[in-house]
């Protein structure tokens, strides 16, 4: 069976996903939030840590996947059908990630914008993680722990000088529905929580396992509100228009001006744990293939999945901000669905096997 260990989960927590959300994420809610987009971003945090502690709880009642749950109440073709829809989602939220981290490849570190063809490795990346499976996540979790605390920390320290707080001030200034907006329009970033309803039965559930999860998780989320209060106390309100966050957050530090700009070792430091991370839809994607056609050798569904996506991002190569505004403004119910409502609906599945459950091969 494809293994991942909890501390592994905590570290794609702590470590992987903060990240994602420091490069479009933040003009985005300068945006629509203004100053108040730490109230944005907590409603989207404290929503996102209720699910993971939902899932939690359901994998301290229960050793079964996901998969065998759903088997268990319904039936397999039923199975089938729900984990079909979830590979698509996965392979849907893996679009705006690609385009946005590509698009932060290209403009940071080349002085000339080249081909779309220099971040086509990546997909070579991709198809290899993908075979791999869980434990490929688990092993990229634990790499990206000692590389993003030290990035991440880094950058922090060279940007935190440079912030004038009061920028944040009035609280409350931008209104109710502001900040709501922000939080809506937020939630394509805001996918993680699906995750550990994916590793159920793949670990191992131990003592204060959920602790340790939702402790691993506010970290994160902390991690994210200090990068996004210093941001905003840095460019105020010409947030909004600093695409590429995590690159531009430190560039007026004066520490090192002899030497250039430092922090891009460490911007670049960080764009590693990013490529993991962004691997980890498709590969999601990938398992989901895998039980649903369960004699499908794994490299099948990963070389179409990450076809599909180079296509695309070839096809909507200057189409960052459609895409953005289609995804987050238009289509954000989606994620709202299946990240948020389906998680909460498997509270509710058997968790007892059943006669028709019995004798059924389990995953591989």
């Amino acid at each position: 069976m494809d293994k991942i260990k909890l501390r592994q989960i905590c570290f794609l927590f702590a470590a992987m996903m903060p990240l994602t959300k420091l490069i479009v994420y933040p003009a985005m809610l300068a945006y629509h939030a203004k100053n108040d987009l730490l109230f944005s971003a907590s409603a989207n945090f404290l929503l996102e840590g209720t699910v993971i502690a939902a899932v939690m709880f359901l994998a301290s009642r229960t050793r079964l996947t996901f998969y065998d749950l759903l088997q268990n109440t319904f039936g397999t073709i039923a199975a089938k059908i729900v984990y079909g829809a979830f590979a698509l989602f996965f392979l849907f939220s893996a679009l705006l990630p690609l385009l946005e981290q590509k698009g932060f490849v290209l403009q940071v570190f080349y002085e000339n914008v080249p081909s779309f063809l220099s971040f086509a490795p990546f997909f070579a990346v991709c198809v290899f993680a993908c075979v791999k499976g869980f434990k490929g996540i688990g092993r990229a979790a634990d790499i990206a722990l000692p590389v993003t605390a030290v990035s991440l920390a880094v950058i922090l320290l060279l940007a935190f000088p440079e912030a004038e707080f009061s920028e944040l001030l009035p609280v409350g200034g931008a209104g109710v529905k502001n900040i709501f907006t922000g939080s809506l329009y937020g939630l394509n970033w805001f996918t993680d929580c699906l995750y550990p309803l994916f590793f159920l039965g793949h670990f191992e559930y131990e003592k204060h396992a959920a602790k340790k999860v939702l402790l691993s998780y506010a970290a994160g989320a902390a991690a994210v509100l200090l990068f996004l209060a210093v941001f905003y106390g840095i460019f105020g309100d010409i947030a909004l228009r600093q695409i590429n966050a995590l690159a531009q957050i430190s560039k007026y530090t004066t520490s090192f001006t002899s030497l250039g700009r430092i922090d891009l070792l460490f911007i670049f430091a960080a764009a590693l744990p990013l490529v993991f991370y962004l691997c980890v839809p498709v590969q999601m994607c990938v398992h989901c293939v895998k039980k649903v056609f369960e004699k499908c050798n794994p490299i099948i569904p990963a070389a179409i999945a990450n076809a599909m996506l180079l296509t695309a991002g070839v096809f909507l190569k200057y189409s960052f901000f459609e895409v953005q505004i289609l995804f987050t403004q238009k289509l954000w119910w989606v994620f709202a669905f299946f990240a948020y409502a389906a998680p909460f609906l498997c509270l509710f599945l058997r968790r007892k096997e059943s006669g028709r459950f019995e004798g059924v091969k389990r995953d591989e």
